[in-house]
């Protein structure tokens, strides 16, 4: 028992010795700059290791969409039908006098056909009397200075009148030869007035009528 206890002893006594050697050992080293190569070694190899590991790899990329597009085929070529030669037709002998004598013969004559008569053609209804068609008649006045100076004679007039019968326009005016250009304006006033009191017919809303006036002027008598 008292060795055991001895030995163990001795051990504690070692282990002591060791570590108190090892600390010796530590401050030694630290005082000579050994320590700071030893720590300068270990962080070299810790960044080595660091810096030798890979990177990790770059996601794949996404996959391509491709759009597909079918080929329309084109419609097929329409056939043509088959190209049929027309028939030989060998040619006949024929003699001379039959040669003639055919083209001596007349071809009869087609039958005349009758050709159809067109039908008349109704011509444009023209301007009808105002004598008759109107109610009611206007009486020109004289033109005092062709009345004095003793012109006169006979004006033709053509006019319109609504479907009122009542003038609307003066289409045409004929004057006779004796009376001048420098008077006719005033014949064409006096006629106009006259008009505008005339009460007339339209059936189909308007009608053109013709009338004559007679001037005779007083000197002339």
């Amino acid at each position: 028992m008292e060795a055991f206890g001895q030995n163990a002893r001795d051990r504690r006594a070692v282990g002591l010795a060791g570590v108190a050697a090892l600390h010796v050992l530590v401050v030694y080293a630290l005082v000579t700059g050994l320590g700071k190569d030893l720590v300068k070694v270990i962080q070299q190899k810790v960044e080595v290791a660091v810096i030798s590991e890979p990177p990790p790899p770059p996601p794949p990329p996404p996959p391509k969409i491709e759009k597909v597009v079918k080929d329309t085929a084109p419609p097929p070529p329409q056939q043509q039908p088959a190209y049929v030669p027309p028939p030989v037709v060998a040619p006949t002998t024929q003699s001379t006098n039959t040669i003639q004598a055919t083209s001596e013969a007349k071809a009869p004559s087609a039958p005349a056909v009758p050709q159809a008569t067109a039908a008349p053609v109704a011509a444009p209804a023209g301007p009808i009397s105002a004598i008759g068609n109107c109610s009611k008649l206007g009486k020109p006045e004289y033109p005092r200075k062709a009345d004095a100076d003793g012109i006169g004679g006979v004006v033709t007039v053509w006019f319109k009148v609504n479907a009122e019968g009542k003038l609307s326009d003066i289409t045409n005016i004929k004057y006779a030869s004796s009376i001048p250009m420098g008077y006719r304006n005033q014949f064409q006033a006096s006629i106009r007035q006259a008009l505008k009191e005339h009460v007339c017919k339209a059936a189909s809303g308007e009608a053109t009528l013709e009338q004559e006036f007679g001037f005779t002027a007083s000197a002339e008598e």
